[in-house]
């Protein structure tokens, strides 16, 4: 998360509470999630109806349904997405991303959930693929879609939605406190040194990623519907849609829940 610079903090008194909460207790990392949900409510919010996030999702909803075809490289200019036949699995997600941030071009306002939107997309595609055929390195573009293609069932594609809304989550939460972290690190604050700050970020970005359980059945159910009603052509708006019910779920399993 270096390389985005986002600035200090609001000085609000829930955001105060967040800090004190480095400071004091950041071993309570369930607390820490629930301050940072409610100190960051409205742009939390705001996300849920950014359409860059929703067209990364768009997209995990699309290339699922084309690995189904006999033809997975015509199926994919459905969606405006030119690949070779020879590309590689690797090379394939890294054309996906830049389609993605392409398109985030278009809406400035997405600022930087946009790039965590792509990210979380490549490492949802990453995590099954490689889930399904070891290494990435040397698999080809017929590898990859045989690994979708699994997950183009109801229940499998929930867990990749998990993993998507996990991923997507966690760097947002993650991003709001990186912002403030290097502040309270060392003596006389919470996280003591740099081991224990790196300690703290992978606890809260794992405490996020296991809260998207909840998205995983209502994925589930959402994509068979849809892929049925649809005829495999779920639109963007349908998508659009699902991530802002899907991220409201998320505000308030993490809000609510209990350490």
């Amino acid at each position: 998360m270096g390389h985005i610079r986002l600035g200090r903090l609001p000085r609000t008194l829930r955001w105060q509470g967040v800090l004190q909460l480095l400071d004091g207790t950041p071993s309570d990392v369930p607390a820490v999630a629930r301050a940072t949900v409610s100190a960051a409510g409205a742009r939390l919010r705001a996300v849920a109806n950014d359409p860059s996030v929703g067209y990364c999702f768009w997209l995990l909803t699309r290339v699922t349904l084309a690995a189904r075809s006999e033809d997975f490289v015509r199926a994919l200019s459905h969606i405006e997405l030119e690949v070779k036949g020879d590309d590689s699995t690797l090379s394939f997600i890294s054309r996906l991303s830049d389609k993605a941030r392409e398109e985030s071009s278009r809406h400035p306002e997405s600022g930087h959930f946009a790039e965590l939107a792509s990210l979380a997309l490549r490492r949802a595609l990453t995590e099954s693929a490689g889930q399904h055929g070891g290494s990435l390195f040397g698999s080809s573009l017929e590898d990859l879609q045989t690994a979708l293609r699994s997950y183009s069932t109801e229940r499998s594609f929930g867990q990749v939605s998990r993993s998507f809304f996990g991923d997507f989550f966690a760097r947002m939460l993650r991003s709001f406190v990186e912002r403030e972290m290097a502040n309270h690190v060392g003596g006389g604050h919470g996280l003591a040194g740099l081991d224990q700050s790196h300690e703290f970020a992978s606890a809260l970005d794992l405490y996020a990623r296991q809260s998207a359980r909840i998205v995983e059945d209502f994925a589930s159910g959402w994509y068979g519907k849809q892929d049925w009603q649809s005829k495999g052509q779920i639109s963007r708006e349908d998508a659009q849609a699902f991530v802002a019910v899907a991220m409201r779920k998320l505000r308030m399993e993490l809000a609510h829940a209990e350490p």
